[in-house]
Formats: structure tokens, C-alpha cells, sequence
């Protein structure tokens, strides 16, 4: 699966994943890849790091995890790697010492051991040399969320309806890091599909010009336009957004994260039928031009 870039389709993502071929099925490594992006997503903000540098740590380590398998390496381990090197890549540098004492109280609600605290130090710094040499050292990441707030700003008039617009994109944004998105479209394509995403549940119209789709200057299909908002929307569906009772404990903070981060699109999404949302997109996407 190694490549000299970071874009797989869908089928080599679920079929042919190192973890996969260590035996870790595709519902397993799903899990896993919701669970250390949202406990990043966490560790980031209560290190008050801002959510480019989040998102980057994130995408680092999906990438990772596209040559190396989870059966060989702790998700949560390497996530902790990742955001101190996010951190250095974004201009948002954190100790490691930092990095680690607030990763472990996200895990574990209380402080570490000298002891504890040393052997993790020790792990996340030789453990850098790996991720690194891994991600071939590729470490310049581009992210939507630029052009989704360039895009509105030029084209959304009405205030109001921009930042209502704005807000609703953005959730969708970072939800969608739980997924694999960012391995399978260009950050400009995932844009797109924040944007209509938004639209349709902060119900904005997106302005149009003439026969001009308002989608093509972000150089995304209306297939691949389509495909990104079909996977985010069933995101929401994925049973481990709501853990069984004996994996609650293990499972509190993302699960409080999920919901706290949010709610009003989770509520949205669960409070009607998401086949039913498909449809009107669907519907809305085939009234365009192809």
C-alpha cells in the first residue's frame, strides 16, 4: 500500500490496509481510527493548541496508519506522537512533557507516576524517529478549511446567513476527520462537500451563475461531491458513536467529545431518517449540471 502520495481509493483503504492484512477487520480499524482522532481531538484543545494543528496531528496519523498496522502499534501512543509533531509543524509547539502529562489525564482522569511519566517520555521520543521515517518525512499538510471560509466570504452576501453557514461547515469538517476522508479526497474536494452539507441543514441557498455549478471552481465532481457527503453522513450512523454499556467507560471522553463538540448536527443527522437527507442531496445534485 505504500505510495509516493497519501490518496487511496476506498476499496485499497478497506481492503488492503496493513492492519487488514494483520488480521484487524475493517469494522476494528474503523473503531480505532474514530477513537484516536477524537481523543486528539480532545488532547488538542485541552492543550489549547488551535484546530489546524489538531486536524494536522490527525491526518498524520491516519497517514501512518496506511503503512503501519495497528496489530504492532498503540493507536493512542502514536497519536500522542503525532500531535507533538503537529505541533512543531503548525508553529504551535508544545513540551513533550505537556504533550504526554495531558494526554495521560485524557486517558486515565489523573496524573502520571514519575515512573509512568519517564517510560512515556522515553516511548514518545524514540517513538517520534519512527513516525517520521515512516511518513518519509512528508509533513506539509493542506487543509479545507481555508477555502470553505475564502468561498463563503466572497459568495455568501446576507452576514447572518455566512456565519450560520460558516459554523455548520465547519462542524462537518472536523467530524469528518473521524473517517477516512482525508485519504481519499484533495482538502479542496472536502470543501465542497462541507459547504453543501452546511447549506442543506443551515438551509442557505448557495448562489448561483447562470448554468455554472458553484462547485467546479473547487475542482470536485459531482460523483466525488456526492461520495464525500454519502460518507459523512453515515458516519453518524456508526454504532460506536453510542458504546455498548460495558465499553462506556473505556469509550467516556470521545463519547463526550462527540457530543459536546456537535450536538446540534449529531441531534440533526439521528432526529430523521439519514436515507431521507440522501435523497434530497442526491436530488438536489441531479437537478445540476453534470
Amino acid at each position: 500500500m505504500v505510495k509516493t502520495c497519501w490518496y487511496y481509493t476506498k476499496e485499497e483503504i478497506e481492503k488492503n490496509s496493513p492492519s487488514r492484512l494483520d488480521g484487524i477487520d475493517l469494522k476494528q480499524e474503523t473503531f480505532q481510527r474514530w477513537s484516536y482522532s477524537t481523543f486528539l481531538q480532545e488532547l488538542g484543545q485541552r492543550l489549547n493548541n488551535p484546530q489546524i494543528s489538531i486536524a494536522t496531528s490527525i491526518i498524520l496519523c491516519q497517514q501512518f496508519f496506511t503503512r503501519q498496522s495497528l496489530a504492532k502499534n498503540d493507536p493512542k501512543t502514536i497519536s500522542i506522537i503525532c500531535m507533538f509533531i503537529a505541533g512543531k509543524v503548525e508553529g504551535s509547539p508544545r513540551q513533550v512533557g505537556d504533550v504526554i502529562a495531558v494526554a495521560y489525564r485524557v486517558l486515565n482522569d489523573k496524573e502520571p507516576s514519575r515512573e509512568v511519566y519517564e517510560r512515556l517520555k522515553e516511548t514518545v521520543l524514540t517513538g517520534e524517529k519512527l513516525v517520521l521515517s515512516t511518513l518519509g518525512f512528508d509533513l506539509e499538510i493542506e487543509h479545507p478549511y481555508q477555502p470553505v471560509m475564502d468561498w463563503i466570504k466572497r459568495s455568501v452576501k446576507v452576514e447572518r446567513d455566512a456565519d450560520i453557514l460558516s459554523q455548520a461547515a465547519l462542524n462537518f469538517l472536523n467530524d469528518g476527520l473521524r473517517i477516512s476522508l482525508c485519504l481519499q479526497f484533495r482538502p479542496s474536494q472536502i470543501a465542497a462537500a462541507a459547504i453543501y452539507l452546511g447549506s442543506s441543514f443551515a438551509k442557505v441557498k448557495l448562489p448561483c451563475d447562470g448554468d455554472k455549478v458553484w462547485w467546479r471552481e473547487f475542482d470536485v465532481t459531482k460523483r466525488q461531491l456526492w461520495e464525500i457527503c454519502n460518507q459523512t453522513l453515515d458516519l453518524y450512523g456508526q454504532n460506536f458513536l453510542i458504546p455498548a454499556k460495558d465499553e462506556q467507560k473505556q469509550s467516556k471522553d470521545a463519547e463526550t467529545i462527540s457530543c459536546q463538540d456537535h450536538k446540534r448536527i449529531v441531534i440533526k443527522v439521528a432526529g430523521k431518517s439519514r436515507n431521507v437527507i440522501k435523497v434530497s442531496l442526491r436530488n438536489k445534485l441531479s437537478a445540476t449540471n453534470s
